[in-house]
């Protein structure tokens, strides 16, 4: 985990990304912080009206002054925590998401940690519409923060997923977060009336997946419940969990990890902070 992109508005939900990034890069040393804020590239009707003539924003004066501005700002957050780990920051101009889509594709980008904020957030509506698209698309992990995180009170980590047949490089993540936040791994079957299997069954699969995968303090549950994503939110709200972690997969057909739409949908209602690993290829 070398590099880990806190994508950075000033808001209080990226405080609390960055809050929890430096927490995780004091347990994880050999990782680098860097803070990615976007400017987003004004319309030429804009910038008319703002009085520029120079089209280009690149050149035009109020741009230049605008990321002057946001670069000392930056600079003033990042004086905080660079006692503690190494960060940095990059400012870019261009459309948020497809900027930060870029940036994770093109940048060895190990570990994306987003703010977000609750649906009725409608201040912060943006941003977790921004979340949800780097949830559904990004190819390293995400993991989205609603609140502020002390990681040290992790303590129990949902994993969910059918066991049907799990991907190797998706068992090495969660050990590696288990590892990392030192944390009971709460592993759960979300039994559903579209896809529901009986309780023997569902046990010797998971039991099966423990031992196959030399998993340690853990717990298994099977938790009923109408659909896969209320379910999952809703078990983590019983137990009282501290993080939830899924494995997401594009293909039809592959009903053994969660589609996008669900990791989605836990990320938008869980209040817990949610790890997705996109699994496709």
């Amino acid at each position: 985990m070398k590099k880990i992109l806190v994508p950075f508005d000033f808001t209080l939900p990226s405080d609390n990304a960055l809050d929890f990034a430096t927490q995780l890069a004091e347990r994880h040393a050999s990782s680098e912080i860097v803070l990615f804020h976007v400017i987003e590239h004004p319309s030429e009707s804009r910038l008319k009206t703002m009085g520029a003539t120079n089209i280009d924003p690149l050149e035009n004066i109020f741009m230049t002054k605008l990321i002057q501005q946001t670069e000392l700002k930056l600079r003033a957050v990042i004086t905080n925590v660079m006692s503690k780990v190494t960060v940095s920051f990059k400012i870019v101009i261009g459309n948020p998401y497809v900027s930060l889509a870029t940036e994770v594709a093109s940048q060895d980008v190990n570990l994306v940690i987003m703010g977000t904020s609750s649906l009725d957030d409608l201040e912060n509506l943006f941003l977790s519409s921004n979340a949800e698209k780097v949830v559904r698309n990004a190819q390293c992990p995400v993991i989205t923060i609603k609140n502020k995180i002390h990681i040290e009170k992790i303590k129990n980590i949902v994993f969910a997923s059918n066991f049907e047949e799990v991907n190797p490089r998706l068992v090495e993540r969660v050990s590696f977060v288990q590892d990392l936040m030192q944390a009971k791994l709460r592993i759960v079957k979300i039994n559903t009336p579209a896809s529901f299997t009986n309780t023997r069954h569902d046990i010797k699969q998971m039991s099966a997946f423990v031992e196959s995968n030399i998993i340690s303090n853990y717990t298994i549950d099977i938790h009923n419940f109408n659909n896969e994503e209320d379910g999952i939110v809703d078990f983590a709200d019983f137990i009282e969990a501290d993080m939830i972690m899924l494995g997401t997969h594009q293909r039809k057909g592959m009903s053994h990890f969660f589609n996008r739409s669900v990791a989605e949908d836990v990320a938008n209602n869980s209040k817990c902070p949610v790890i997705t690993v996109q699994l496709d290829e």
